[in-house]
């Protein structure tokens, strides 16, 4: 068998939930304001991106680290493929049931794809040229930076748990409005809700936002201020009943997290265009966050 050389750093199982009725997806390339068509297999991924050549100096399987991605993803996409049938169907403030197992596999692939993507390789490069007044890095150096600290449990695990240790709410979105997607779809919010955040996981109150299709949206609260009182909602469908402008401001947050490609089920993203106007060349929100910088 072929080795698989394009790696998907956004899962295919989970780009294939926004693709409209021909299987295709449309992206809003955002920096070069252009829209075109295409097919999961070809979005959020580049040639070799897990590749670790040291492992194959030493006579080891090169490909290990897509491969036990790719088997995490495997696990997920059952796990959250019954979530979604059962969320389209509950009334609100049922709970699903998320066993503890579960709940381990689903924080960490949470926890890997805020690591993964290509945005995250661009922070960490640009911490380490910072921290150590470095020269611009090499694609070979960005690349080994990154996967050190795939490889370094320690730069997942606190993520993973603190997510775990969150309130796990999930909202319906019945309007004619879809959640869109991105090539980094894990996004921050402020505990106030007054602005998206890039790299600041472990602020006090901060909480997680990740849309699992179009139509279904999941929020991770932590415990602490102002959640603290959510505990008794964990795993419920949310009472509350989207708008069209709800919607588009959980929308706003991937055109604010995407490296480069904004993910939707249709052709139409004026909504998302407007808001990209008001982001300014700040790319790198919160940068000093001290759960990403401890990983440099």
């Amino acid at each position: 068998m072929s080795e698989p050389k394009l790696h998907h750093y956004v899962p295919q199982f989970y780009l294939n939930r926004f693709t409209d009725a021909s299987g295709y997806l449309w992206i809003w390339e955002r920096d070069r304001n252009r829209i075109f068509r295409t097919s999961p297999h070809r979005i959020a991924a580049e040639k070799d991106f897990y590749r670790v050549c040291e492992l194959a100096e030493y006579g080891h399987d090169p490909l290990l680290l897509e491969k036990q991605l790719s088997h995490l993803e495997g696990e997920v996409a059952l796990i959250t493929n019954q979530w979604l049938d059962w969320l389209r169907g509950m009334k609100p403030q049922e709970q699903i049931e998320v066993p503890d197992v579960n709940r381990d596999l689903v924080s960490l692939y949470i926890a890997l794809q805020f690591l993964r993507t290509k945005d995250a390789r661009d922070i960490l490069a640009a911490f380490a040229q910072e921290l150590e007044n470095h020269n611009p890095l090499s694609a070979a150096e960005r690349q080994q930076l990154h996967l050190h600290m795939l490889w370094n449990s320690g730069s997942f695990r606190e993520i993973a748990t603190r997510i775990k240790n969150a309130t796990w709410i999930f909202g319906r979105n019945t309007t004619s409005v879809p959640f869109i997607s991105s090539d980094n779809p894990v996004a921050f919010r402020t505990a106030d809700n007054s602005r998206w955040l890039k790299a600041a996981i472990c602020s006090a109150g901060t909480y997680l936002v990740f849309p699992l299709a179009p139509d279904i949206v999941m929020y991770c609260h932590p415990p602490e201020h102002p959640w603290e009182k959510l505990d008794k909602f964990d795993c419920c469908l949310s009472p509350v009943s989207f708008t069209d402008g709800m919607v588009e401001s959980e929308n706003c947050a991937q055109v604010f997290m995407a490296s480069r490609f904004i993910i939707s089920l249709r052709n139409d993203f004026d909504r998302e265009r407007k808001f990209a106007e008001t982001i300014g060349n700040r790319v790198i929100e919160d940068i000093g966050d001290n759960c990403i910088k401890s990983q440099t």
